[in-house]
C-alpha cells in the first residue's frame, strides 16, 4: 500500500473519538489562550515521515489538527500528542502492514535489462512491418534468437510471438507515429491538404484511404504522410463526405485547418453537384479543390488513342494476353529473339488503370517487332486461330509500326508530364505553366507556329480551325515515325489514300488530346495566379508589390498574420542580397523558402514570420493523388493471398510504421514506446 494514496476526506469512527479529548472552553480562549498551529518541520522528523499530514479541518476552538494517513485518525496538533500516537499499538500494527507491501510504481519499475529487451522486441516487430513479413515469422524468430545467442541476457528474455508483435505494431509503433502526426495537425493554423481515394482490397473490402500534406514544424519541410484508411459501405457522395469529415474531427483536428483537397476525377468526387467537392466547398468556402492532374492526362491520352486504328491498341493487348503466364510460348519466342539478336525481354501487358503502361508496352513491341512478326507467322501455321490471324495481319500492315512509333513519341510527352506530377514535392505552382507548355508542344506539331506566337495564351488558342494547320504531310510525328512514313511515301506499292488516312488519324489524335486537356484542366480559380508567388524567380523579381490579393482569396489568414507586416516582409525579401547569403533562385521552391525562412535578425527573431505562414500554406496545396495510389500499392504488398485476413486497424499501423521507419537497423525507439501497457498486461 502506498502511503501517499491514502486520503483524509472523511472521519472514521476512530476519528470521532477525538471529540472525547478535552478541549479548551471558549471562555478560556477569549482570555488569550494559545491556538495550536501545525508545524511544517514535523514532516521532516524521521519518526513522523510518510504518515503525518496536516488535516484539512480545525477543531471547534480553531486549533489545527494533524492527520495520520495510516490510521485515518485526527490527532491534537501538539508534538507530545503526535509522539503518543506514534507509540500506540494500533499505529505500530499499521506500520508493519505497510512496510511489507510494495508500492504500485515499484511494480512496474523497468530495469536497464528490461528496457533493452523491450527495445529489441519493438525493433524486431518493426522489422516485420518495414519488410512486409508475416507475423507468424516471430513464432520462430524469437526462439531462434535465444538458441543462437545463449550468452545474451536480452535474447534469453525475449518474449515475442505473433500476437504480441501484432499488438506492438498496432498499439505502440503505429500508434506513436499516428499520434505524432495528429498532434501537429491539431494546432490551430497548421494548414494541411487531404488526398482521398477508394479501393477494393484482396479481401473484397471497400476501403477509403487518406494522405495529408503539411509543413513539418521541426524540419520546415513540406511532407506527405499516410493519415488513415477506413472501411466504407457506400460509395455515395454524401457518405464519402461524411466519412472524410469524421476521419478528421474524430482526431480532434480543427476542420478549419483543412485548406486543400484532391482526388481522382470521378463524378462522385469532383462533380458540380452532389459530390465531395461540392459538399466541401459548401462547408469550407475558401478550400482549394484540385482534380488529380495525373488522372486527367492519362484519360486525355486514352481518349486520343481512340482516334487511331483500333487494331493497333488491340495488338498490344492481345500480345500481352498471348504471352501472359505461358512459359511454353515465352520459351518459343525466346528462340526468335536469339535468332534476331534482340534483348531477351518479356512482352508486357497493358493495364488501362496504370498511367504509364501504354507507353511501356508500345516501346517493348517496337523493340521486339521483327522477332514478333516471325513468331506470329509460324504460330498461324502451328496454332491457327482467329486471334492469331488478326495479330499477324496487324503486325504485317505497313502502317502499324509507324503508328506505334507515333504513339511512342506522343505518349512520351504526356508521360513526362505525368511523371513530374507524381512527385511529393510541392508543385501546384508549376501545374498551369506545365500544362501550357505541354499544349504548346502538341499544338506546334500540327498548327503554324506563327499563329501560336500571336496568341496571348495557348489555353485560348483555337486549335480546331483548319486554316491555322500546317499542310497534312508536314505534321510532326517524331523522329522515328517521320522517317518511316517518308520511306513509305517512296514505296510505289503503297496507296496515296492510305498515307493520307494515316496523317488524318494522327491529326485527329492531336486535336483530340489538346481538346481534352483544355476541357479537363480548369484554371479559373484565382489560386492559380496567387500560387505564382511561391516561385523563387517570380517572388524575387517583385512583380507583385502587395500580397493583399492572397488574403482576399483566403480571408482566414487574417487570424494568423498581420497584413501590413506581410507586405513589409514581401518587400524586404525582394531586397535581400541572395548572392551574399548563398541562396540561388534556381533552387526548387521548397529548398529556396526553407533557406529564406531560416534567416533571423540580431535578436534571433525570424525575419519573415508572416510571409512564412502564407508561403507554407500555399506549398501544402495538392496537385495529384499519387500519394494515395502509393498507399494502395503498399496495401497490395501487405494484404496478399496468404495474409488476407488482416483487419484495417492492423493494416493502418503497418503502413504508418513502414512510413515512419526508413531504416530499421538505425531506428531509435522512443521512450514513450517503451511505456506501452502491452508489457504491463503480461
Amino acid at each position: 500500500m502506498d502511503l501517499d494514496s491514502m486520503d483524509n476526506h472523511e472521519l472514521t469512527s476512530e476519528e470521532e473519538s477525538f471529540s472525547n479529548v478535552e478541549k479548551p472552553s471558549k471562555k478560556k480562549r477569549e482570555k488569550g489562550m494559545y491556538v495550536n498551529k501545525f508545524c511544517e518541520s514535523w514532516l521532516s522528523v524521521p519518526q513522523f515521515q510518510n504518515w503525518l499530514k496536516k488535516s484539512r479541518r480545525t477543531d471547534k476552538s480553531g486549533h489545527d489538527l494533524c492527520y495520520c494517513v495510516l490510521c485515518k485518525t485526527e490527532i491534537m496538533c501538539h508534538k507530545t500528542g503526535i509522539l503518543r500516537h506514534s507509540l500506540s499499538k494500533k499505529h505500530n500494527l499499521n506500520m508493519k502492514q505497510v512496510s511489507t507491501n510494495t508500492k504500485i510504481p515499484n511494480l512496474y519499475k523497468i530495469s536497464p535489462t528490461d528496457d533493452n529487451v523491450r527495445n529489441a522486441e519493438l525493433k524486431l516487430s518493426a522489422l516485420l512491418a518495414t519488410n512486409n513479413l508475416s507475423f507468424s515469422l516471430m513464432d520462430t524468430l524469437a526462439p531462434l534468437c535465444k538458441n543462437i545467442f545463449p550468452d545474451s541476457e536480452i535474447a534469453q528474455k525475449l518474449s515475442l510471438k505473433r500476437t504480441k508483435a501484432t499488438a506492438l505494431i498496432t498499439n505502440s509503433l503505429g500508434k506513436f507515429f499516428f499520434e505524432d502526426l495528429y498532434s501537429i495537425l491539431q494546432i490551430p493554423g497548421t494548414f494541411f491538404s487531404i488526398i482521398m481515394d477508394e479501393t477494393t482490397d484482396i479481401g473484397v473490402k471497400k476501403q477509403c484511404a487518406f494522405t495529408v500534406i503539411y509543413c513539418d514544424p521541426n524540419s520546415g519541410k513540406i511532407v506527405t504522410k499516410f493519415f488513415d484508411m477506413i472501411e466504407i459501405s457506400s460509395g455515395k457522395a454524401e457518405d464519402l463526405y461524411r466519412s472524410l469529415k469524421e476521419v478528421i474531427v474524430s482526431k480532434n483536428i480543427p476542420l478549419t485547418n483543412l485548406v486543400g483537397f484532391s482526388s481522382d476525377t470521378t463524378n462522385v468526387m469532383v462533380g458540380h453537384n452532389n459530390s465531395v467537392f461540392s459538399f466541401l466547398k459548401a462547408e469550407l468556402k475558401n478550400i482549394v479543390c484540385v482534380k488529380c492532374s495525373c488522372h486527367m492526362i492519362h484519360l486525355s491520352a486514352s481518349k486520343a488513342c481512340l482516334k487511331l486504328p483500333r487494331s493497333v491498341e488491340d495488338l498490344l493487348r492481345n500480345l500481352g494476353s498471348h504471352f501472359n503466364r505461358s512459359h511454353l510460348r515465352q520459351e518459343r519466342f525466346r528462340e526468335f529473339q536469339e535468332f534476331f539478336k534482340t534483348d531477351i525481354h518479356k512482352i508486357l501487358s497493358h493495364a488501362t488503370t496504370r498511367w504509364l503502361s501504354m507507353k511501356q508496352c508500345t516501346d517493348r513491341v517496337l523493340e521486339q517487332y521483327d522477332p514478333l512478326k516471325a513468331y506470329l507467322r509460324e504460330l498461324t501455321f502451328t496454332d491457327p486461330s482467329i486471334s492469331n490471324d488478326d495479330m499477324l495481319k496487324t503486325i504485317e500492315n505497313h502502317f502499324t509500326k509507324i503508328y506505334l512509333e507515333f504513339m511512342s513519341y506522343t505518349l512520351e510527352l504526356l508521360n513526362g508530364f505525368n511523371l513530374m506530377f507524381q512527385s511529393e514535392a510541392p508543385l501546384l505552382h508549376k501545374l498551369k505553366p506545365q500544362v501550357e507548355s505541354l499544349l504548346k508542344s502538341l499544338c506546334s506539331n500540327f498548327i503554324d507556329v506563327k499563329y501560336i506566337r500571336k496568341q496571348g495564351s495557348v489555353l485560348k488558342l483555337n486549335h480546331t480551325d483548319p486554316t491555322n494547320f500546317v499542310p497534312l504531310d508536314q505534321l510532326y510525328l517524331g523522329i522515328q515515325a517521320s522517317e518511316s512514313i517518308q520511306n513509305l511515301k517512296n514505296d510505289p506499292n503503297v496507296a496515296r489514300e492510305d498515307i493520307e488516312r494515316f496523317f488524318k488519324s494522327c491529326l485527329n489524335f492531336y486535336i483530340e488530346v489538346v481538346t481534352d486537356i483544355k476541357t479537363r484542366f480548369d484554371f479559373s480559380d484565382p489560386v492559380f495566379e496567387i500560387i505564382k508567388i511561391v516561385d523563387p524567380g517570380f517572388a524575387y523579381g517583385f512583380e507583385v508589390k502587395s500580397l493583399n490579393f492572397v488574403v482576399k482569396r483566403f480571408p482566414f489568414l487574417n487570424d494568423f498574420i498581420d497584413i501590413q507586416e506581410l507586405d513589409n516582409e514581401w518587400k524586404e525579401h525582394a531586397l535581400l542580397d541572395l548572392h551574399k547569403l548563398g541562396i540561388n533562385i534556381s533552387y526548387d521552391a521548397q529548398e529556396y523558402w526553407q533557406k529564406i525562412f531560416a534567416l533571423k535578425n540580431a535578436a534571433n527573431i525570424e525575419l519573415f514570420s508572416n510571409l512564412k505562414t502564407v508561403i507554407n500554406f500555399l506549398l501544402v496545396l495538392p496537385f495529384s493523388n499519387a500519394s494515395v495510389e502509393r498507399i494502395f500499392s503498399d496495401l497490395k504488398n501487405i494484404k496478399t493471398d496468404h495474409r488476407n485476413k488482416l483487419n484495417t486497424a492492423t493494416i493502418n499501423a503497418l503502413i504508418a510504421t513502414k512510413q515512419g521507419i526508413t531504416n530499421v537497423v538505425e531506428f531509435k525507439v522512443d521512450k514513450t514506446m517503451l511505456k506501452s501497457n502491452i508489457w504491463k498486461e503480461k
